[in-house]
C-alpha cells in the first residue's frame, strides 16, 4: 500500500473532510464538495511528495559525504555540533562563575544561532530517518 495514500485515507483525510464540511458554503452540492475535498487532498499529497524529495536529496548528499576520503567533508556536522555545545557550555554554564572576574560570554548573533540550529536539526532528522529506514528494512 502506498504510504502517502494511507496518510490521506487516515487522519489527514478525515481532517480535510471535516474542514470542508464546516467551512464550505452550505449551498454547494455534494459533487462540488467532493471535488473540493479531492483537490485539497491532491495538494496535500503534492506537498508531502515534495518534502520527501527534499529529504531524499539531503540524505543522498549526506551519504556521499560519508563515503568521502576527506575527513573534513564527513566530519563537518560533528564539528558544528561540538562547537555549538562548547559555546552553550561556555556561555551558560561556565561564564556565570567567571563573570566576577570580568570575563564575558561569547556574543553569537541570533542569525548564526538559527543557522546552527537548522544545520543540527536537519542533520539529526535525516540521520534519524536513515536509521528508521534501515530498521524498517532489516
Amino acid at each position: 500500500m502506498n504510504p502517502l495514500k494511507a496518510v490521506l485515507d487516515g487522519t489527514l483525510g478525515r481532517v480535510i473532510d471535516k474542514l470542508t464540511d464546516h467551512f464550505l458554503p452550505k449551498k454547494l452540492d455534494e459533487k462540488e464538495r467532493e471535488e473540493f475535498r479531492l483537490r485539497a487532498k491532491q495538494l496535500v499529497l503534492k506537498e508531502v511528495e515534495q518534502d520527501i524529495r527534499v529529504i531524499e536529496a539531503v540524505n543522498r548528499t549526506m551519504q556521499a559525504e560519508a563515503r568521502s576520503e576527506h575527513w573534513l567533508q564527513w566530519s563537518w556536522r560533528p564539528i558544528v555540533g561540538l562547537t555549538f555545545s562548547v559555546v552553550i557550555i561556555n556561555n551558560y554554564v561556565l561564564m556565570p562563575y567567571f563573570k566576577p572576574y570580568g570575563l564575558q560570554p561569547i556574543d553569537i548573533p541570533s542569525s548564526l544561532w538559527n543557522a546552527m540550529l537548522m544545520i543540527l536539526g536537519i542533520a539529526a532528522g535525516t540521520r534519524g530517518l536513515e536509521k528508521w529506514q534501515r530498521m524498517k528494512r532489516g
